[in-house]
């Protein structure tokens, strides 16, 4: 029996020694992709903007058993349905005996994603064939702005999933109809469960663009379609009846947010792109520059630009400019670019990676650098700099984190001194670069990020406050971020002051420095202070 491992996908103990090597790939891509997904997750706490509403929701729903519509503190409104929040919390259950919430949460995302990364492999060896998987999954870790997003508490890590799923299902429809129709439904219905009307509105409008091509209009597809809404409608409405049954005025404005901007946002997302999703953009472009006149006949092609488009269409009219929104792109762009990196000519090649080594190696450098500077205070500027940066942080050496760094730089120097470079080997050295500079920056830099981020020691002294005091507090003047960040650490959401239906004797205000007390707290009593280093407005505390 003869064994191919060109599918990345499907290895098996038998393969015979002349595929060692593409075993030993495999095995290695495995291990790069798992030290990149868990650096990152935990050891540090939430930081705003990304990861407030998120742990917020995830309280409210272990805290105070929000099921059906939790809600952050800083909501009045339900902004993504909740089933990202709903596995986080499990997480967040499951090992806060061991972790911090926050961290425990942030571990879901490793379920998503690997399924995410599994899904992209199969898209890739319906649409290219066998061999692809990993090159797709190296691209997808590699996407520049996906290193920051794909490691916080952020819905749009389980949307991506039900993206990845949805095209999954389209590359299958062709061999495997029945089958497809089930994955697009299941696909869909978690896109909608974790990002809204606007993710499903994008699955649903590239299936219908694919109808352009003659391939696909055929009695079958639409047989595909009609056995997918089915399961869609299925899976989805349980949610939407009690939404609607225990709150019908915020189920209809929910609604009504879905409507259409009157502000475009197509040149937002078409320049984020632009550096979001290296290196997969110019490997796209290239390939349908060569390729475009094969777009009409193949779905390879066909598949992902109709998605990429649907995106742009959809994003681009629905919702407000966010960088978030940029995330999906790297899925379509990426099963895009597989086709292109076989493509690509010797000086090509030679080009992205020296560009990717010098960039990577200069981002590298700045960030031991800084790090030297900060243990050693020379040099004494850039040690100025970080440590007003760092809100004053007295750094510390960490020697487990300094050696984890050093090795990483010196796997990725090791990686880049080859004899031989293949246009595939290009991919693999910009992808262990992005996992590189993520891994020295979590690794060395994040006690100096998390002091400038972390909001703990104020709201922990507001907590002991609460506690002697009352459970219920007015806020005034503080951002979204800081109300989500107050409901962790206190476990109570702030009151705006204009509602009646609350007494609260506790007043938490946000000043700057020229500014006076408002006159409606004129004749409260000042009982604490405090403000973050790094912070132009201090908190005080007022009493009735």
């Amino acid at each position: 029996m003869k064994f191919d491992l060109e599918h990345d996908w499907q290895g098996n103990m038998s393969t015979p020694r002349k595929n060692l090597g593409e075993k030993t790939k495999l095995h290695l891509f495995f291990i790069l992709s798992l030290i990149f997904l868990l650096t990152g997750l935990i050891g540090h706490e939430p930081w705003r903007p990304l990861e407030s509403t998120s742990i917020s929701i995830i309280l409210d729903i272990i805290q105070n058993n929000q099921i059906i519509l939790p809600m952050a503190a800083s909501e009045d409104f339900i902004t993504h349905p909740p089933l990202y929040s709903y596995v986080a919390a499990a997480f967040g259950k499951l090992f806060s005996p061991i972790l911090p919430l926050h961290d425990a949460a942030r571990l879901s995302n490793i379920f998503w994603l690997s399924l995410t990364l599994i899904s992209l492999g199969l898209i890739t060896r319906e649409l290219w064939g066998q061999g692809f998987g990993r090159q797709a999954g190296l691209i997808f870790i590699g996407s520049v702005g996906l290193i920051l997003n794909i490691h916080s508490l952020i819905p749009e890590v389980a949307t991506l999933l039900g993206y990845t799923m949805s095209l999954y299902a389209l590359s299958l429809y062709f061999r495997r109809p029945f089958r497809a129709s089930m994955v697009f439904g299941f696909g869909s219905s978690i896109a909608f469960l974790s990002g809204g009307t606007a993710p499903l509105l994008v699955i649903l409008l590239s299936s219908i663009f694919l109808l352009i091509f003659n391939n696909w209009r055929n009695k079958r597809y639409f047989i595909f379609i009609g056995i997918s809404l089915i399961i869609i409608t299925l899976v989805i409405s349980p949610w939407l009846y009690l939404f609607n049954y225990l709150k019908p005025e915020l189920f209809i404005s929910w609604l009504e947010s879905a409507k259409f901007s009157s502000k475009l946002l197509f040149n937002y997302h078409l320049q984020g792109i632009l550096w979001f999703t290296w290196p997969a953009l110019p490997l796209a472009i290239w390939l349908i520059s060569k390729d475009y006149k094969k777009i009409i006949n193949q779905k390879k092609l066909q598949i992902p630009i109709v998605f990429l488009i649907a995106l742009l269409t959809i994003l681009s009219t629905i919702g407000e400019p966010n960088q978030t929104n940029l995330i999906p792109f790297t899925i379509p762009l990426s099963i895009i670019a597989v086709g292109g990196i076989d493509r690509l000519n010797r000086g090509t090649a030679s080009a992205l990676n020296w560009f990717g080594i010098l960039i990577f190696g200069f981002i590298g450098f700045l960030i031991w650098l800084g790090w030297f500077a900060m243990m050693t205070e020379i040099p004494q500027q850039i040690y100025e700099r970080m440590f007003y940066q760092s809100a004053n942080h007295v750094a510390e050496f960490q020697f487990f984190n300094f050696l984890f760094a050093l090795v990483i730089t010196l796997l990725w120097l090791a990686s880049i001194i080859k004899f031989k470079i293949t246009n595939r080997s290009v991919i693999s050295n910009w992808a262990i670069g992005v996992t590189m500079v993520w891994i020295t920056l979590i690794m060395l830099w994040t006690p100096f990020i998390d002091n400038r981020k972390d909001y703990k020691l104020i709201f922990t002294d507001v907590k002991q406050q609460l506690m002697k005091s009352s459970s219920c507090v007015y806020v005034n003047n503080l951002s979204d971020s800081q109300i989500n960040l107050l409901h962790y650490y206190t476990g109570t959401k702030g009151t705006n002051s204009n509602l009646e239906n609350k007494a609260c004797r506790l007043a938490l205000i946000s000043l700057a420095k020229e500014k006076e007390i408002p006159a409606e707290y004129k004749l409260w009593r000042e009982i604490w202070t405090g403000r973050r280093l790094i912070d132009k407005n201090y908190f005080v505390l007022l009493a009735k």
